[in-house]
């Protein structure tokens, strides 16, 4: 079927198939979608793979892009081509062109939920400009998974727990500064956006991590995991690192967004998106495709404002589901 290229809104009773049609949508991209599922849990029980193929059109070309679920050793793994194309150079173009920004129904408790969801909220965004950053995440939370089975073993060697270390140490600070970039970058936008929109209220952004700072060196990283082995021993994980950090809003320099109604809530993530659509837009010269699950609860008038904003102020394709036809 054929969609606006501006604004496409979805609307059905709960259970008929929207939140669907926006995975599907998402696939096309770089991971595993929207839901960040796993691939087998996405085919049909009476089927052994699913197909989706579409159309994507970038600067009037028109390419096909097509998605697979294949059964390689045992497990399931996509498999994108690019006009019939499976290069790596090829796939690599195609990450470069298109990018997704995703809004789903529990973000609107984003600031009353465990650190954890908002340091993968704002994970989201730094990967929606570097497609390389979960390969970065991955390997961080491999190799600490790796230290903490060697420091349980009664005897290890301490050559390789040394390198362990040293590779924790310079993937968390790469890590800790593409975080702090973003931050940056977020608050960056969000003022740009309060001088020139008069927003609804103003956001400040703040990282928090109790190690982190801009001087911190991978010798002192080192050092430091060297004197939390006997804890990481019998706590698990380790007490530094970029796993521990948090991210909270506070409106007008004074509340802390979890303080906030969940349609103020709502609205600080809305503006969240938005400032990182004008940040992709005009700085990275990136159109994401948008994509909004259940986004029709708590729409008072800010929330409103801010979706009219999306859809009418940036040359990009939004797709919103809801429930309700008046939507």
């Amino acid at each position: 079927s054929e969609f606006s290229k501006n604004c496409n809104v979805f609307y059905g009773e709960n259970g008929s198939g929207k939140t669907n049609i926006l995975e599907s949508i998402s696939l096309f991209g770089k991971g595993k979608g929207l839901r960040n599922d796993h691939i087998k849990n996405m085919i049909k029980v009476s089927e052994k793979k699913f197909i989706n193929t579409c159309e994507f059109l970038s600067f009037s070309q028109a390419y096909k892009i097509q998605v697979v679920a294949e059964k390689y050793q045992n497990r399931y793994i996509k498999k994108i081509s690019f006009n019939e194309d499976v290069h790596k150079e090829t796939l690599e173009y195609l990450n470069s062109l298109i990018t997704f920004i995703i809004f789903l129904p529990d973000m609107e408790r984003l600031f009353l939920t465990n650190p954890s969801y908002r340091r993968n909220f704002i994970d989201r965004f730094i990967f929606s400009k570097n497609k390389n950053y979960n390969t970065l995440i991955n390997k961080y939370k491999k190799n600490v998974t790796e230290r903490n089975k060697l420091l349980l073993k009664k005897f290890y060697d301490e050559v390789w727990l040394k390198k362990l270390e040293e590779d924790i140490s310079f993937l968390g600070i790469e890590i800790y500064k593409l975080r702090s970039l973003q931050v940056e970058m977020l608050q960056k936008h969000l003022n740009f956006l309060n001088e020139n929109n008069k927003l609804p209220f103003a956001i400040n952004i703040k990282y928090l991590d109790k190690f982190y700072n801009s001087k911190i060196d991978i010798e002192f990283y080192k050092s430091s995991l060297e004197t939390t082995r006997d804890v990481d021993k019998f706590t698990g994980g380790a007490k530094y690192g970029p796993h521990r950090s948090d991210i909270m809003c506070y409106v007008n320099q004074d509340f802390s967004a979890d303080q906030l109604s969940t349609g103020q809530q709502k609205t600080i993530v809305l503006l969240l998106i938005l400032a990182q659509c004008n940040y992709l837009v005009n700085e990275c010269h990136l159109n994401p495709v948008i994509l909004m699950d259940e986004i029709c609860s708590h729409l008072d008038a800010n929330n409103r404002s801010v979706l009219l904003k999306l859809s009418q102020e940036f040359d990009f394709q939004i797709f919103m589901t809801g429930t309700e036809k008046n939507f």
